[in-house]
């Protein structure tokens, strides 16, 4: 993706990534998320835009010679008519055809409570969903709307979405952009993981103080240039701080293929130069249980009868079986008041036989002797995860594993809930045993898990071993690489970003010495790191 002379950012490494977009109004930063998306469908990656300005959909419309681009549409004047209900169901099928689709929130039938409704369920479902599927990029306009600085109640349950997608996004095959106005607005904790940033024309005093003080805190050299330019940076300007570099280049954006509105100058669009995706539109509904009704102004008044008394028909059905279902349980009613008259009557009965002077009827009870049945939790049988983590245990044996470390090898979460759930199960089972936070394989654990593969002996081997764990060319496995190779020296925190291509300082840094620290791979002591001496014993 050839964005000046100078910067060049490979399209899969931007697509698999956090970026952010920040600018005032009409500085050009949807011009910029757009055209980066004209790009990554240059080299066939696929996007889900998420936009409440209403501005993404004219991406079908081509510019000054060109042709659009194949983007199905979903909402007013779309391609699909969007709703809370059907935004999910649209997602899914666009991931089934690797179509690009934007998600069109600008309409008056749409409230800000359905916005965060739609991003908060599409976002969730692209999380679990879309790693089948390949690399898929999100853009999300108004980021501050979604994950704002200040979380109110109401805003809790999408900006917990937008968060795991920036923390776990790439285990899913997903990257993001977040386009908002000011850095201020977007919640730190998530725009701070961003790797690449675009920072186009700011005025506001609170805006410039916060970006001055992130450019301090990044270390970057003309962190003073860049802010005394901002105020004055001319629309489609910005400066482009990429994840491997200390010095952010100022640029200007190159000019897209398709259509952008602009404020000053509206352009009247018409269908007729819109690029048709009507194939594309049947192949998702194809692909859905319960296709979406596209309408269509050739639908003639014969069919929109036929169609009403179709209707009618199933209403009359409906009433019908409601007022056989009322008659039925009009008859169970009776039959129970029927029974309730013969329990009473019986309960008389009873009073009068245990009255004073009359004998009770002894009743001998028939022996019955339960017999006990030995069954394990798991009726013997592991397999899945717990298989997978029976195997870890077994590698370490006859020492102990950390169940960081058990979940790490066995590629599952510690803190989830089958994590939890297989660890219970092979205790239970008598498979494994341990407290806390180690764990040991049993001789019939040992049976049970079979062949499996030791730990390589070579510390380079179990480095790499770790590296698949951590994510093979992940910033996390880039660092293990370097402290390895250094071992048993001690490198600072500066020297190791400094190595890796990464500010020592950034919130991703942190995020990926956690990692190793918590599964024994590193030693931390204050600004000092070193490999663990484990891997080299």
């Amino acid at each position: 993706m050839k964005l000046s002379k100078k910067i060049s950012i490979d399209s899969i490494e931007y697509a698999s990534q956090g970026n952010a977009i920040l600018g005032i109004r009409n500085s050009g930063k949807s011009y910029t998320a757009t055209f980066i998306a004209e790009r990554l469908m240059d080299d066939n990656i696929p996007f889900i835009a998420f936009d409440p300005i209403g501005i993404w959909k004219y991406l079908k419309v081509g510019a000054n010679g060109n042709k659009g681009y194949p983007v199905v549409v979903a909402g007013d004047n779309g391609d699909l008519p969007l709703t809370p209900a059907s935004s999910v169901d649209i997602v899914r099928a666009a991931m089934k055809e690797n179509v690009s689709l934007v998600i069109d929130l600008y309409s008056m039938s749409l409230s800000k409570a359905d916005w965060r409704q739609i991003v908060e369920k599409c976002i969730r479902l692209l999380l679990y969903e879309n790693k089948s599927y390949g690399l898929r990029h999100i853009f999300l306009e108004e980021a501050a709307e979604f994950c704002p600085q200040n979380v109110s109640p109401e805003q809790g349950r999408v900006y917990a979405e937008i968060e795991k997608l920036a923390r776990m996004g790439g285990n899913a095959s997903l990257g993001y952009t977040l386009i908002n106005q000011r850095a201020e607005e977007v919640k730190k904790a998530v725009l701070e993981l961003c790797d690449c940033l675009f920072l186009h024309k700011q005025k506001g005093r609170h805006s410039l103080t916060a970006l001055s003080k992130w450019l301090e805190i990044a270390d970057t050299t003309n962190s003073k240039q860049i802010i005394s330019s901002l105020p004055s940076l001319q629309q489609g300007q910005c400066w482009v701080w990429p994840s491997d570099s200390y010095s952010p280049e100022l640029i200007t954006i190159p000019e897209k293929k398709t259509v952008h509105p602009d404020r000053k100058n509206p352009l009247k669009i018409t269908s007729g130069i819109a690029v048709d995706v009507s194939k594309f539109v049947d192949k998702m509904n194809k692909s859905l249980v319960n296709p979406i009704l596209v309408p269509d102004a050739k639908i003639t008044g014969k069919e929109i009868a036929a169609a009403q008394s179709e209707i009618k028909k199933q209403y009359d059905t409906v009433i019908k079986d409601r007022d056989k279902a009322i008659k039925d349980l009009q008859e169970i009613v009776r039959s129970l008041q029927g029974q309730l008259a013969k329990i009473n009557q019986l309960s008389s009965i009873v009073k009068d036989v245990s009255s004073p002077g009359l004998p009770l009827p002894v009743i001998i009870p028939t022996k019955f002797e339960p017999k006990a049945v030995q069954r394990s939790p798991s009726n013997g049988k592991v397999s899945g995860g717990a298989m997978r983590m029976l195997k870890v245990a077994a590698m370490y044996d006859p020492g102990t594993v950390t169940k960081y470390r058990m979940a790490a090898i066995a590629r599952l979460s510690h803190s989830s809930g089958s994590f939890a759930t297989y660890l219970s199960t092979l205790k239970k089972d008598g498979l494994l045993v341990g407290e806390g936070n180690e764990f040991q394989i049993t001789a019939e654990g040992k049976k049970q898990a079979g062949s499996f593969d030791e730990l390589p002996t070579d510390p380079q081997d179990l480095i790499e071993l770790w590296c698949e764990v951590v994510g093979k060319d992940s910033g996390a496995a880039r660092i293990l690489r370097v402290l390895g190779e250094r071992h048993p020296k001690e490198l600072t925190k500066q020297e190791v970003g400094d190595a890796v291509g990464m500010s020592y300082s950034s919130g991703s840094f942190a995020t990926y010495l956690s990692t190793l620290k918590r599964n024994g791979l590193i030693e931390v002591r204050g600004n000092q790191l070193r490999a663990a001496d484990e891997l080299y014993n």
